[in-house]
């Protein structure tokens, strides 16, 4: 069976699955859930805490740090723009000249690897090197019930074996054009936020579409600095992409969830796959490309990475730290461990049921890794107190020039009041929002409704989701049989209230709503689940024909609840959008600050577009010893040895059937001091010629915290796997001899 049939084989898991789907993607995109936790308790040092903006001051541990810490310059770290590289900070470092076809080369080497990854041409014919868990998505389209390549691998010896990956594309960034002075302009004299903020948006887009109508390019308006300068990049696509090689999971994953974001590691995280011209037949011709280094880096020798890391917030005011390490940490952290409790029961059900889940539980287990170590990070006194240092200094140098200071003087105190508003509106626009990890039965009572309330109006005034084939899609889905499983509609929605009731007050009317008395989460969801109709076709059928006298009349225990929800959440929803634009506009004004004091000479935050990070290969403390430079072959055996061979350290099969054909002593994984995050999966790393020395796969967890500041190099690694080890596998586990033959030809 196709995985589209696999799918229909459980309708009311496909149902469950989506919308923990829909919640997995709010956690990794920056349009991020974020809710208020209860107010913590304060330590012994600490005063008590009573209001909002008690809680946004940082503990006194973290103030005495600020008073006696020394700033190394580099905190917003080395994410360095192609439109500004550092050259004279890598001249004097590294005594590293970078001449202007070095860069231009390296550059259009580089690929984003469709909306999640980055990747490199590795030959003049379209071959791309990425990770293999980057891969994953392409992999599983191309299995079939009889070949499942994620468990066994993949290898097209010739060209006419390659597969296609459905819906991939591969973005290579071709032009670079400021256009911060046309979006300023854009925005009218004396407008308000949410003004400012709209006509923004509208300039942004504006630009968009002129460059995409007149060019044959994909375009993108980039805001560096938090919208301190606009950038318009153009981006030549290739597609179709088709998969050449990924190894067997168990070597793309060795180690699984247990070894993610730790070091020494030992995986082959590696995939290759090729871009096409448009007619799907002929490899496209990419002349710029990396040449492959059969040796890799040795230790001391600088790594450039080129990739597109995702986010980063080092630009937060401590404010906003305060409000991620007090709040929205824990809360997206609650969120993604029941998120995966529920899909390792669901995959427990049986092989189809865990391959349907097995790419999602892969993904929050891996958010909910990253965002453990940034907490921990939050909750460091040294990195906090860093944070404060740097914000002191900042400001100092605002405050010390009389024109900077009246025009971004107040940037702080106005963002520090915009984290205690969404203090307020957080916690109760998510658990109002019926969308927001919603079982099966709140999903169906929404869409009940949301649909009657809807038809009631013209057409031009409703929803996109209520128009035209839209609505009827919808009508049919109320007016059918809907296979619904009511134990897991029970235990999400037990997650849901159980969320709700730790991070909202107990007199809010959804609490007031969803629970009795003496409820826990477990008994009020099985209460709602368990009473409610709204299952039966014929009870929604009823309430349609009736229409909103009818919906407002009931008192289904589950169409109430939606009911309230869709009322509080349209009363909620205008004041968030009013904080969220204000948050915006303020945030810029932080960037232009910046920009102001400080130049071109720091980097901005991430944005999941293009960036050069400098760093060296470099050993580091660790659990009492120090970590090596790099792992060898060796390593793997030892491990699946150690641990006698069991899941997740059983030796890949390929391994173990070429143990005897393999150079163990070559290196497979290794760490530098580059500067990466979330998007730099499958980034190359390469030396000063320009040639691959390995893959980025991976940050070490003391290097997770560095999304809200670079950390010193003391211990934060980016993780990659080594190209002598990638060229090794290749040629004596895998015997790929025509992708050896392409990756060494000079």
């Amino acid at each position: 069976m196709s995985m589209s049939m696999n799918r229909n084989a459980y309708p009311a898991l496909s149902l469950l699955v989506a919308s923990l789907l829909g919640l997995t993607a709010c956690a990794s995109r920056q349009q991020e859930p974020v809710a208020v936790a209860p107010t913590p308790v304060a330590a012994p040092e600490e005063r008590t805490v009573t209001t909002a903006a008690d809680v946004l001051q940082p503990p006194a541990a973290a103030l005495r740090v600020a008073d006696r810490v020394t700033l190394t310059g580099r905190e917003l770290g080395t994410m360095w723009t192609f439109e500004n590289p550092p050259l004279d900070y890598w001249r004097e470092r590294y005594g590293f000249e970078a001449t202007p076809a070095w860069l231009e080369k390296v550059r259009l080497a580089s690929v984003r690897f469709g909306e999640i990854c980055s990747a490199s041409f590795v030959s003049p014919n379209g071959l791309v090197a990425t990770n293999h868990h980057c891969a994953r998505q392409c992999i599983e389209a191309v299995s079939t019930s009889e070949r499942d390549y994620l468990t066994e691998g993949f290898y097209a010896p010739r060209r006419e074996d390659e597969l296609v990956c459905p819906d991939l594309f591969l973005d290579q960034l071709v032009e670079i054009q400021d256009v911060t002075q046309r979006v300023r302009a854009a925005v009218p004299a004396g407008a308000d936020e949410t003004r400012i903020a709209a006509a923004t948006d509208s300039a942004r887009q504006a630009i968009v579409a002129e460059c995409e109508n007149t060019t044959d390019f994909q375009c993108q308006v980039v805001s560096l600095f938090h919208g301190g300068q606009e950038m318009l990049y153009r981006y030549r696509r290739y597609a179709p992409v088709k998969l050449v090689f990924a190894p067997e999971l168990q070597a793309g994953y060795f180690g699984g969830d247990p070894d993610n974001f730790t070091y020494p590691r030992y995986t082959l995280d590696v995939a290759f796959v090729r871009a096409y011209q448009p007619d799907g037949e002929t490899p496209a011709s990419t002349p710029h490309y990396f040449e492959w280094d059969a040796d890799g880096a040795q230790e001391g020798e600088l790594v450039f990475v080129t990739g597109n890391p995702g986010t980063t917030s080092r630009l937060f005011t401590v404010a906003q730290v305060m409000y991620e390490r007090q709040y929205r940490h824990p809360f997206i952290l609650r969120l993604l461990s029941g998120q995966r409790d529920i899909l390792l029961e669901i995959a427990r059900r049986g092989p189809e049921a865990e391959r349907q889940v097995r790419d999602q539980l892969f993904g929050i287990e891996n958010s909910l890794k990253a965002y453990s170590g940034q907490l921990a990070g939050l909750q460091d006194s040294m990195l906090l107190g860093r944070k404060i240092r740097w914000e002191r200094e900042f400001r100092q140098r605002i405050e010390a020039d009389p024109a900077l200071r009246a025009e971004y003087g107040d940037v702080w105190g106005r963002l520090e009041r915009i984290q205690q508003r969404k203090l307020e509106l957080s916690p109760r626009i998510n658990a109002n929002n019926i969308d927001f990890l919603a079982p099966p039965h709140l999903q169906l009572a929404g869409y009940l409704v949301r649909y009657v309330r809807q038809m009631g109006l013209p057409e031009d005034q409703r929803g996109e989701a209520f128009r035209g084939e839209n609505a009827a899609r919808i009508e049919n889905l109320l007016r059918n049989p809907v296979p619904v499983d009511t134990a897991q509609s029970i235990r999400v929605l037990t997650l849901r209230l159980d969320i709700a009731r730790q991070f909202l007050p107990p007199d809010d009317p959804f609490i007031r709503e969803a629970f009795r008395p003496g409820e826990t989460p477990e008994q009020a969801a099985r209460r709602l689940v368990t009473e409610t109709r709204i299952a039966d076709p014929a009870f929604r059928q009823e309430l349609l024909a009736g229409g909103a006298a009818a919906v407002a009349a009931s008192n289904d225990p589950m169409v109430r609840l939606a009911r309230q929800m869709e009322d509080e959440f349209a009363r909620l929803q205008p004041q968030w959008n009013e904080v969220q634009a204000a948050e915006r506009v303020q945030n810029a004004r932080l960037g232009r600050a910046l920009f102001a004091a400080y130049g071109t000479q720091l980097p901005p935050d991430a944005t999941f577009t293009l960036r050069i990070t400098d760093g060296v290969v470099a050993r580091y403390p660790y659990n009492g010893t120090v970590a090596p430079p790099h792992t060898s072959i060796y390593g793997l055996y030892a491990r699946a040895s150690e641990f006698g061979n069991e899941m997740p350290w059983t030796l890949p099969k390929a391994f173990a059937e070429r143990r005897d054909a393999v150079d163990m002593s070559t290196p497979l994984n290794f760490v530098t001091t580059n500067d990466i995050t979330g998007g730099n999966s499958g980034s190359p790393m390469i030396d000063r010629e320009a040639r691959i020395v390995g893959l980025v796969f991976d940050s070490n967890v003391e290097g997770l915290p560095y999304v809200f500041l670079y950390g010193t190099p003391e211990s934060g690694r980016a993780v990659g796997v080594h190209s002598a080890g990638i060229l090794e596998a290749l040629r004596n586990v895998y015997r790929a001899e025509a992708l050896v033959r392409e990756l060494t030809a000079r």
